[in-house]
């Protein structure tokens, strides 16, 4: 069953529903509920929030909120595309096996309904597919 080993996270609907930092202060914190698909091997779950920890030592830790909520880490890098816009590579998460892959972030001067994150990648145990596309509203 794909529950096993994901984490549930409790605490994440206190977490504040904005960005803080700016370009000089490296760590920042988005969250946004929105419209978006989860997707593992050929299971589909809608997304209805996801929560983005950008900190200080380039590492990402990624919250997706769906009918089952999963925890992403990696890292991020400024993309060449804006300064709002990060490219992210996955290198744990989800289950103890952990995932690896890529994808792009991109909040925008209004995080609620520009908070933009797709990603893909594949479990490193069970090799399945795994993709997020989620855009905030």
């Amino acid at each position: 069953m794909l529950a096993t080993g994901l984490m549930l996270v409790v605490s994440i609907f206190a977490a504040p529903a904005a960005v803080t930092g700016t370009q000089d202060v490296p760590q920042r914190l988005a969250h946004a509920n929105g419209v978006g698909t989860l997707k593992v091997g050929q299971e589909q779950f809608k997304i209805s929030g996801v929560i983005v920890k950008l900190l200080d030592d380039r590492k990402v830790e990624i919250t997706i909120i769906s009918d089952i909520t999963i925890f992403i880490s990696g890292t991020w890098a400024p993309s060449s595309e804006s300064q709002e816009a990060f490219d992210i590579q996955i290198t744990g998460g989800a289950s103890a096996g952990g995932l690896e892959g890529a994808g792009k972030l991109n909040l925008g001067k209004d995080t609620k309904s520009e908070l933009r994150l797709t990603l893909k990648g594949k479990s490193r145990t069970s090799k399945k597919s795994v993709e997020v596309n989620f855009v905030g509203k």
